[in-house]
């Protein structure tokens, strides 16, 4: 095995958790759809925390060959993940639907979330890849990447969260969804939902 495909099977072992704790508590599920995603950012999520404890992807094949006692660890972890991430997105969502304050607050926090995510995006991407690929330096690569990816996975939990009180239908979710890979897509996202100037 590959990191890569140790990575792929570590995010399947979080969607699998996700579904399979949506299928058996109906009041945590968020369909398939739903389900699965919040199954890859809970996932992703448990293992950048936790993986650096010695059972990330790298750590399983770092001699070369599979590791099964940390590849178990892995796959524990992810399946944890995807299931503590629809408790969580459910948590947030029912505590959001009590209280307008509560909504006007996340979708603000949604809205500063985007902006760094951004901005955070054209660093690593503009700013860090060139680096590390022109002089060999990837310090501003490993400073950048998991800043990034913590508000890339923050944007998209409150993308799902805010979706009901954006009235966005799935093809404007899918489109907010979307615009935190293109780069200057959440400033567009800000800017068409939110009419905000930069």
């Amino acid at each position: 095995m590959t990191d890569t495909l140790i990575a792929l099977i570590s995010i399947i072992a979080g969607i699998l958790g996700a579904n399979l704790a949506g299928y058996i508590f109906k009041r945590y599920s968020f369909d398939l759809v739903g389900n699965t995603i919040a199954g890859v950012f809970g996932s992703i999520l448990l293992i950048k925390i936790f993986g650096r404890l010695g059972f990330d992807p790298s750590s399983i094949m770092k001699t070369g060959s599979t590791n099964v006692f940390l590849f178990s660890l892995n796959m524990i972890t992810s399946f944890t993940g995807g299931v503590f991430s629809i408790v969580l997105i459910k948590k947030l969502q029912i505590e959001m639907a009590s209280n307008n304050r509560n909504k006007d607050r996340i979708v603000s926090l949604f809205k500063v979330t985007s902006i760094v995510e951004g901005i955070s995006y054209i660093l690593l991407l503009f700013v860090g890849v060139p680096i590390k690929y022109l002089f060999g330096n990837e310090f501003l690569v490993k400073s950048l990447g998991m800043p990034h990816g913590l508000f890339f996975l923050a944007y998209i939990l409150l993308a799902l969260l805010i979706r009901s009180k954006m009235g966005w239908n799935a093809k404007s979710t899918f489109i907010v969804l979307i615009a935190s890979l293109i780069p200057f897509g959440t400033f567009y996202i800000n800017r068409k939902y939110f009419n905000a100037r930069f």
